[in-house]
């Protein structure tokens, strides 16, 4: 209740009053909570300096962190030798790099394969109309293949020109592009053009369909040649329902030649297809080849995936892991100088009278290929090309210009025909600018912090801070890193080091930031920019070893247990039975390399353990290698013991079904990789600040002190108002009781005075 509400308080008594109980309340108030409000009071001034303070810390654990950072150390500068519009090639090398240079000859540029349609007077005319295509019931169609895939566009009577384009966007999923262009022609104006969305000649773009259509478009098909991505085989005439099969007769001997002819030579091409997958093989055929020869090139050249046998008479090409066989009668086409052109094939008639001749095979070609347009067709305006080139000396292609895969982080940008050297070198800048900023942030913290920890007698004033010794500490915690002195392994010169008998030789070295030109004098930190290059070309790997320390992660060392039995039995791999997950790649034990069905192979223990550790080693994991140990080798206790390593930093996932695994005493399981920290200077001042900053260090703790410190004071000082007021109400409501009775006894006493007065009045 608010004291005063009431103005009738003090009538009866006129002592009892509001504005009496006002004033012994106020009283009250001040007399308990002047103590609390003035710690309140500073506890506010100080949060605002701290917070004040907390921005110099951040800035300068900012500083210190970019410099407590490895990879601040292995930045590279690269020095190309020709700069500019006229330069063959950009290189950009990252910090997990050892380049140190690098030549560039830039023969070919990757580039899209590229047609345009003949012309047409408007674009929202019939394209069918347009053509004079009947088509069947008015409906016609025509593919366009890439890379083994197939895309039909369906075209109607109703379907325009800018229709077509839509549609062959729409169908190809944005692989292929297609648009219109007004070439300003009076009569014919609009032309289709259709291009490969990326570059390299697997993105190259063949076409089947009507071929009065295509003939029509200005794509007329010449069906001798071939696309690589487009050439599916094709099964003999009467083939019978086994398709990993191919099956006939010869007349003749395993050893006759299959040419008669002394300089003659054809190839086949053996296609093998597994789900969406193409394996192609070529295999030549000179005038030494015999049917025996042929048996034992194919299974060569084709790594065992196709095998022709013979039984009498008979003959039988087996593709062997179970997918569909087919042949083309032909193989590699070649350019106009005579190179092999890896990215068609080439019909031959030789090859499709030795088919029929030697083996009685006569294709069925009504199959769709991927066939191209004539090598004249001007409506080819821009063939896809891979990109040709040299690094060092060594001849590559690839299907893009920019290359990722020449070494790791290490992009090389192809731009024009050319040479070009890299040098590459330590980029010292980046550091030099850190240190800069570290002395900068350095010098505004020791400010903030020399004011908020000053006390002047002379002038009577001090620092928020004064006394509080979490925070007066900070100064000489950093400072006593700063100034250290650490030792490490690194190199000095014997010798006259202004000449050429001065030699490098390793040592222990102690080192300061003194030496790298970070000096602290009278409480401000200079960087001498000059001094630090000096110094650190001198030795970078020992620079960066004073700095941060030996950072990185330990490798990874998966030991199995010990087994034995391998040789009791087969075992068989299936999808999922094995897996292992490394560097973010996941690879199946149950397939090969390239994607065929794995089978492990050899007749002891020891060969099977080889041929499972050659074939996980297969895949390439960068960082993974698997191995193994002979336990008490050639005794009845013989055991396989199983061992994975991994030395690039990633986690090792191992996981499938667990009996399987067990047979290589193995179990589903997660190895995680541990980063280690040999900490530097600057890595002992990183963990230094971020102890400081927790909540659990000096300033960390004093700042969640302080925030606990005004919550309390602030729930006291509401409480101790609370408990006041309640007292005043409770005096309120009780000095209203008394002033009521003594106004009632007042009142009766003004009567019995009245009665009094009258009665004296009247015997006067």
């Amino acid at each position: 209740m608010a004291i005063g509400s009431l103005g009738s308080l003090g009538i009866g008594s006129g002592v009892l009053t509001s504005d009496t109980l006002n004033k012994l309340k106020e009283a009250e108030m001040n007399a308990h909570l002047g103590l609390y409000n003035s710690q309140l009071e500073t506890n506010t001034s100080r949060q605002k300096d701290l917070a004040e303070l907390e921005a110099k810390l951040l800035a300068f654990q900012t500083a210190v962190s970019s410099l407590g950072d490895a990879s601040q150390f292995n930045k590279k500068k690269v020095s190309p030798s020709v700069s500019g519009d006229s330069a063959a090639a950009s290189l950009v090398v990252g910090s997990l790099s050892n380049l140190t240079n690098m030549k560039v000859i830039v023969e070919q540029l990757a580039q899209k394969d590229v047609y345009q349609s003949n012309g047409f007077k408007d674009k929202t005319a019939s394209v069918m109309k347009s053509l004079g295509i009947s088509g069947e019931n008015g409906k016609t169609s025509f593919t366009i293949t890439q890379d083994g895939r197939d895309y039909k566009i369906d075209i109607d009577e109703s379907t325009t020109v800018a229709q077509l384009a839509e549609k062959i966007n729409s169908v190809t999923g944005g692989k292929i592009e297609a648009k219109l262009v007004n070439t300003g022609d009076k009569d014919n104006p609009y032309r289709l053009v259709v291009q490969s969305t990326e570059t390299g000649t697997k993105n190259n773009i063949s076409f089947s369909g009507d071929e009065k259509l295509l003939e029509a478009m200005g794509w007329k098909l010449d069906k001798d040649s071939i696309s690589a991505g487009g050439l599916y085989g094709f099964r003999p005439q009467g083939a019978g329902e086994e398709k990993d099969k191919i099956s006939g007769t010869f007349s003749g001997n395993p050893k006759d030649k299959l040419l008669s002819s002394p300089e003659e030579s054809t190839s086949f091409t053996f296609v093998i297809k597994n789900g969406e997958r193409y394996d192609r093989f070529t295999i030549n055929i000179d005038e030494n080849t015999t049917y025996e020869s042929l048996a034992k090139d194919l299974k060569k050249q084709t790594n065992g995936k196709v095998e022709l046998s013979f039984e009498g008479n008979a003959f039988t090409f087996r593709a062997t892991n179970g997918g569909e066989l087919s042949l083309f009668d032909g193989g590699y086409a070649t350019d106009a100088d005579g190179n092999i052109d890896q990215a068609n094939y080439a019909r031959d008639s030789k090859a499709t009278s030795l088919l029929s001749s030697k083996f009685g095979i006569t294709l069925d070609t009504s199959t769709p290929q991927g066939y191209n347009v004539a090598s004249n067709n001007e409506n080819h305006i821009q063939k896809g090309m891979d990109a040709i080139f040299s690094v060092d000396g060594v001849k590559m292609t690839r299907p893009t210009n920019t290359i990722t895969d020449i070494g790791p982080d290490i992009t090389l940008e192809l731009k024009q025909k050319g040479e070009i050297s890299f040098n590459v070198s330590q980029d010292t800048e980046a550091i030099s600018q850190s240190l800069e900023s570290l002395a900068t942030a350095y010098n505004d913290l020791m400010v903030n912090l020399n004011a908020a920890t000053k006390y002047d007698p002379d002038a009577g004033t001090k620092g928020n801070f004064v006394g509080v010794s979490e925070i007066y500490n900070i100064k000489s915690q950093i400072n006593n890193i700063l100034l250290q002195t650490i030792t490490v392994d690194g190199t000095v010169i014997v010798g006259d080091s202004d000449s050429s008998d001065g030699i490098k030789v390793s040592s222990k070295v102690s080192l300061s930031l003194a030496d790298y030109g970070l000096t602290l004098s009278d409480g401000v930190l200079s960087f001498d920019s000059g001094k630090f290059n000096s110094k650190f070309n001198e030795d970078p790997e020992m620079a960066e070893k004073f700095f941060v320390g030996h950072n990185g992660f330990e490798d990874i060392d998966l030991v199995g247990d010990r087994v034995s039995g391998f040789d009791k039995g087969d075992i068989e791999f299936k999808e999922g039975d094995f897996t292992i997950t490394y560097n973010d790649e996941t690879i199946d034990l149950g397939k090969t390399a390239n994607g065929d069905p794995f089978t492990l192979t050899g007749d002891t223990d020891v060969e099977k353990a080889q041929n499972l550790v050659d074939h996980i080693n297969s895949f390439g994991l960068e960082g993974l290698e698997a191995s193994f140990e002979i336990i008490n080798q050639g005794t009845a206790d013989q055991k396989i013991q199983f061992k994975i390593k991994g030395t690039s930093g990633s986690n090792l996932e191992i996981q499938g079904n667990s009996d399987f695994l067990k047979k290589f005493g193995l179990s589903s399981r997660t190895i995680y990789s541990v980063y280690k920290e040999e900490t530097g200077t600057f890595g002992i001042l990183k963990n230094t600040m971020g102890e400081i900053m927790s909540s659990d260090g000096s300033f960390g703790g004093y700042k969640e002190s302080l925030t606990k410190e005004s919550k309390n004071l602030n729930e006291t000082i509401e409480n101790t108002k609370k408990s006041i007021e309640g007292r005043y109400d409770t005096m309120w409501s009780r000095w209203a009781a008394y002033d009521s009775i003594i106004a009632k006894l007042n009142n009766q006493a003004s009567v019995i005075s009245n009665m009094i007065n009258a009665a004296n009045n009247q015997n006067s």
